[in-house]
């Protein structure tokens, strides 16, 4: 049977973007409920997913606050991320990045060269004097709004108040989007006395509102919370994001090796948004290798734990991915010598093996649905993430 994310809140299920580089990808006592017929799910505590923890509603992502430069929009994220610096230098420096091969940790990230005549020409073509990147031009799309309250206590990362989610389409120079997402993931703030109770009671309070202005306008508010530049006065630039994720094949699509590619960006403390690590994902290059099968043995009660960390070498050779390259839909990391367990809980948790094999996902776990403008999520996400999301909101908004 065909499922949807709108059917499914139908019984008042919750749902949560798929998990990504550097989360726990499965519920941490390992088990999964039914989809449906859930007793728990239409208990007298309704969590509603579309409009508490996975907003996609068209109502939310074609209002008139997802584009040129209203508060949902790509260029309002990235003008607040900018406050302070030259916006103009912090942009070109972040999107011109693929134009160039970068270095991170000693790994070379390829060029991808296309990004030019794909995103970045037709930008400037759109914008005022033909040479900048007009943040209210950016060809950019809101996909989703996404609160991740299981992200509070994400044992690689550590305690906090959970992250929140801005999610993004890139569109060619004919308008149309191209295989080609940027997810900002915001650490919520936890001063001025918000918690990571206080932040799932005010976007439970948003399940109780229908669709419409009044929602929107609530929504609007909690968005703002982390994403303006206000909501981070006195604290240090890198605060402001805990990272930006990019995931596309577009810009090798027609080339002799098209290839999907996940990179990172974080914020360095000169508050320039530069490429970063995957998190926990070795280079490709170290799949089914002696070196990372040294490292897995080293590190598998941490690996079954879900505490581990990928750091930038290991014994002495770089080791974590300057980005994540997923070279098929059925790719899984081989690790000589582990068990099948060990094995599999280190893969999902890399970028590539999450996206790919070990979660049966073709490379997205949201992204746009073809000939619609609504947001297509992954099987995975619905069906293996949902029970624990549903039992994390319940824990902190159900007295």
């Amino acid at each position: 049977m065909k499922r949807n994310i709108h059917g499914l809140v139908t019984v008042a299920l919750a749902l949560v973007l798929g998990v990504g580089c550097g989360e726990e990808p499965v519920s941490q006592n390992g088990e999964t409920e039914p989809i449906g017929e859930n007793e728990e799910a239409v208990s007298d505590c309704l969590v509603d997913a579309t409009k508490e923890l996975f907003i996609t509603d068209l109502s939310v992502i074609q209002d008139a606050r997802a584009s040129g430069l209203g508060n949902w929009s790509f260029g309002h994220v990235v003008q607040e991320m900018a406050k302070g610096h030259d916006e103009q230098a912090f942009i070109k420096g972040f999107m011109e990045t693929w134009l160039q091969d970068q270095t991170v940790d000693g790994l070379t990230i390829k060029a991808r060269t296309q990004m030019e005549d794909l995103v970045l020409a037709p930008w400037r073509a759109k914008s005022a004097d033909g040479k900048t990147y007009d943040l209210d031009k950016a060809p950019m799309s809101l996909l989703a709004i996404v609160y991740r309250l299981d992200l509070r206590r994400q044992k690689n990362v550590g305690e906090g108040v959970g992250e929140g989610r801005m999610i993004y389409n890139v569109h060619g120079p004919d308008g149309r989007p191209l295989q080609f997402t940027m997810i900002f993931e915001y650490k919520l703030p936890a001063n001025r006395g918000q918690s990571a109770e206080s932040w799932a009671r005010e976007f439970h309070a948003l399940g109780a509102l229908p669709f419409g202005p009044d929602y929107n306008a609530r929504l609007e508010a909690l968005t703002e919370k982390f994403v303006s530049a206000k909501a981070w006065q006195g604290m240090p630039p890198g605060s402001v994001l805990n990272q930006l994720r990019t995931n596309e094949i577009a810009l090798t699509l027609g080339g002799p090796e098209p290839l999907w590619e996940m990179r990172q960006f974080e914020i360095n403390p000169q508050g320039k948004l530069l490429p970063a690590s995957a998190g926990l994902t070795p280079d490709l290059v170290h799949d089914n290798t002696s070196l990372l099968a040294d490292y897995v043995r080293e590190n598998e009660r941490k690996i079954l734990a879900g505490t581990h960390k990928v750091g930038p070498r290991f014994k002495g050779q770089p080791f974590n991915g300057g980005s994540a390259r997923v070279p098929s839909r059925d790719f899984i990391w081989e690790v000589p010598g582990a068990t099948e367990e060990v094995r599999k809980a280190f893969s999902t948790a890399t970028c590539n093996g999450c996206h790919a094999g070990e979660t049966i996902t073709t490379f997205l776990h949201v992204g746009p649905t073809r000939n619609s403008p609504e947001t297509r999520l992954s099987t995975f996400v619905l069906e293996d993430q949902l029970p624990f999301r549903v039992k994390e909101m319940k824990s902190l908004v159900c007295d």
